[in-house]
């Protein structure tokens, strides 16, 4: 079963969540998370591992203290103890979101804001950027972020990192669903928006058409109550 968890408001973290955090994480994070610049940076690196551990964690019945991540030769974040779980970790200002299944699965939020559309020309599929172009003014921003979002979410997905360029394939929207078009060796994959309030975009990608119907909202102190005082006791995580 896919299973979606985001927190709200991780871009603010005081020092004591702050600190408690920064203990689960591993020394790798924990030297990238010191060399931001912008406290909000380094709140979002620290809290998006913290919450793939405890969605793997609960997932899985074992310890967060357990939970090794390493990357693959393209980049992509894995479990080192097994192969048969996948996890997808996202964020932007307030919101990190962390997306989890059995089989592939790759999830991006981005906060709309002003952007330059030369990077649609250059970046997308010809397809998506002249959809890009016949659209209202006020209606570009919100369709540019929508493209970016599913296009990331399965880039993510399928594993291949940068060897998978943004204009090798085009997001299709159909009436009553979203697909894909490319002439290359790429795996078809199912689509889904999902809201995350005014001026967010979140997409989500995975493997099969079995999508949850809503994701689950925790804050940064709900999550430090889930595994804080049971990191090293599984058995006593609650799915909120």
């Amino acid at each position: 079963m896919i299973s979606i968890t985001a927190i709200e408001n991780s871009s603010d973290l005081d020092d004591r969540i702050y600190a408690s955090f920064l203990e689960l994480v591993s020394p790798q994070r924990k030297q990238r998370a010191k060399r931001f610049l912008r406290r909000e940076d380094a709140c979002r690196c620290i809290i998006g591992e913290v919450l793939a551990k405890y969605c793997v964690a609960v997932r899985e019945r074992i310890p967060i203290n357990e939970i090794v991540f390493h990357s693959d030769e393209f980049g992509k974040p894995r479990i080192a103890s097994t192969k048969t779980m996948d996890f997808s970790i996202s964020h932007s200002k307030s919101w990190v979101v962390c997306a989890i299944d059995n089989g592939p699965v790759g999830i991006d939020v981005e906060h709309v804001h002003d952007h330059d559309s030369a990077i649609a020309k250059r970046f997308f599929h010809p397809d998506e950027y002249a959809m890009l172009c016949a659209l209202p003014e006020d209606e570009k921003k919100a369709k540019f972020y929508e493209l970016w979002t599913l296009k990331e979410s399965y880039i993510k997905a399928i594993g291949k990192g940068l060897s998978c360029p943004l204009d090798s394939f085009a997001i299709i929207f159909e009436r009553d669903r979203i697909a894909m078009r490319t002439k290359k060796d790429l795996p078809e994959m199912f689509f889904k928006q999902y809201d995350l309030g005014t001026g967010y975009k979140c997409a989500l990608c995975v493997s099969r058409n079995d999508f949850p119907e809503k994701i689950e909202i925790m804050t940064p102190v709900d999550l430090l109550d889930a595994v804080g005082a049971h990191r090293d006791a599984p058995d006593d995580f609650q799915c909120r």
